[in-house]
């Protein structure tokens, strides 16, 4: 009974583990659309300081 309870603690603590790793990943779908979006931000952004300057 006892080397029962044992495997099933350590199965248990290896699934948090796992959730835990699981849920801090990051995907990397997601970060390549907010580089993408922020580099479009950053040039609209020049782009209207170049055109208060001109004026």
């Amino acid at each position: 009974m006892k080397s029962m309870k044992k495997w099933l603690v350590m199965f248990l603590v290896s699934l948090s583990v796992i959730g835990f790793a699981a849920g801090c990943s990051s995907g990397s779908e997601e970060d390549n659309g907010t580089e993408e979006q922020m580099d479009e931000e950053s040039n609209t952004e020049d782009s209207a300081e170049d055109t208060s300057e001109e004026q």
